[in-house]
């Protein structure tokens, strides 16, 4: 294998929410998308990002004396403030006894991370699974997502899957699609213009590649974030029907609205932008698409 870095912020394992059997999941960090109700907003830039959990910190001031760099002070008011100048040494999360710090994101060889997973291919064979590259999003690092798929696949036999926004062009989707053997699409909107109003990009490229993925003879399996007020409309959900049926799409899971993300949005000095009282509609959802699609399933979030 070709040496090629990439960056994620996380390997899990034992996973059995990303795909059939239980599995090793590696998260891609960096992504085009900027969804606002997003679980993940650590894994939204490319470069490695500090997070601090305020409900976490003492207030000790161990990282503040520990920073090299100066970069790190607490206000009056418990506040804490990390200025320019830092390094990501990570000496700060290393001093923390609390876990209040972290830095999410970090260099690593397709080798590295190829050799960690291989470490349980007894599990995935005996379980019926395998590995997942989700994120962010794992075409955005095209080159280091083949060599991880193409050395699991090719080279190890193992079962694998990317979990993708379709969001990038199909001559970078089609240079993985030999090295897989499965994938979790995502189609959030129908609407252009609604796409754009809560991702930043446009929808076009993703349905085009979806109708040339139905004819590709993968395992594919549409998902939807369902987002009470943005897609869980009635002539949405129908759209989406009309557009998996025409394209023969057998299959979808809808992932209703979850808030388990919105810890990380104040450890990143971000703003949750997320009506937290609203339910989606998911039942009237399922009714509507079922009248198009084979299979639909709800994924229920456990943590």
């Amino acid at each position: 294998m070709i040496s090629v870095l990439g960056t994620i912020f996380d390997i899990q394992h034992f996973s059995l929410q990303d795909g059939p059997g239980i599995r090793s999941t590696v998260f891609f960090k960096g992504c085009p998308l900027h969804c606002r109700w997003c679980s993940n907003p650590e894994s939204q830039l490319p470069q490695p990002q500090f997070l601090h959990y305020h409900s976490l910190c003492r207030q000790c001031g161990a990282c503040v004396e520990t920073c090299p760099q100066r970069a790190l002070s607490c206000t009056k008011e418990g506040n804490f403030v990390r200025n320019d100048s830092c390094d990501r040494c990570e000496k700060c999360v290393e001093v923390c006894r609390w876990n209040a710090n972290a830095l999410s994101g970090r260099s690593v060889s397709a080798e590295e991370v190829c050799e960690e997973l291989h470490l349980y291919w007894r599990v995935f064979v005996y379980h019926g699974g395998g590995i997942t590259c989700s994120g962010g999003e794992p075409l955005a690092q095209p080159q280091f997502l083949k060599a991880i798929l193409s050395t699991m696949h090719d080279s190890y036999g193992i079962d694998t899957c990317i979990e993708t926004s379709g969001f990038a062009p199909w001559d970078v989707l089609g240079s993985v699609l030999p090295h897989l053997d499965r994938l979790y699409f995502d189609i959030k909107h129908m609407d252009d213009a609604r796409h754009r109003e809560g991702t930043g990009v446009s929808n076009a490229v993703i349905l085009e590649n979806a109708a040339k993925l139905a004819t590709c003879g993968k395992s594919i399996v549409i998902r939807t974030p369902l987002i009470p007020g943005f897609n869980d409309t009635e002539e949405n959900m129908e759209a989406l029907g009309v557009f998996m049926a025409s394209h023969g799409l057998p299959e979808i899971e809808l992932m209703p609205q979850h808030v388990y993300g919105k810890s990380k949005y104040a450890a990143l000095g971000r703003f949750y932008d997320v009506d937290e009282s609203a339910q989606p509609q998911t039942e009237r959802a399922v009714g509507i698409l079922r009248r198009f699609v084979d299979k639909v399933s709800v994924h229920e979030q456990n943590s």
